[in-house]
């Protein structure tokens, strides 16, 4: 009796992750795709681990819907740093290097980056990154 009492209390916290975990993929595949332009967040450490820093940047963002007006700009934070809005973008180790050249030499190369997201109207979830409206790893070259 004990046995199966101690297996129950223990399976329930790995039932809730995974009712989560499936609760939070069906908002990200069921939400509206939409391309909001970014910048870099931080120079100085654009990337740390496996992820980039940057920031949304609302004056440049145009909908393909019209204005982003309707957007709650706090789903779109998952981070606040310093009264800004600070978003991570998780890549592979491989392309680190790489993504970050193309980062620091945007100004000479002219080059757009964008963020997809599944926005569902309260969340927001960062499903793709975009150079030059193409996925990144187009870009991109292992070492």
């Amino acid at each position: 009796m004990k046995k199966k009492l101690l297996a129950t209390f223990l399976s329930i916290p790995l039932l809730f992750f995974i009712i989560w975990t499936g609760y939070l993929e069906y908002q990200k595949q069921t939400g509206d795709l939409i391309i909001l332009p970014i910048t870099g967040y931080d120079p100085r450490d654009l990337f740390s681990g496996h992820y980039i820093l940057y920031q949304i940047d609302w004056e440049k963002a145009k909908c393909e819907q019209g204005n982003c007006d309707y957007l709650n700009k706090d789903a779109f934070c998952q981070e606040k740093l310093y009264r800004r809005c600070a978003n991570r973008f998780y890549i592979p180790e491989e392309y680190a290097e790489n993504l970050d050249k193309l980062f620091r030499v945007n100004d000479k190369k002219n080059m757009k980056f964008e963020i997809v997201y599944s926005y569902t109207g309260k969340t927001a979830f960062a499903t793709q990154l975009l150079i030059n409206s193409k996925d990144y790893k187009e870009f991109m070259t292992k070492d």
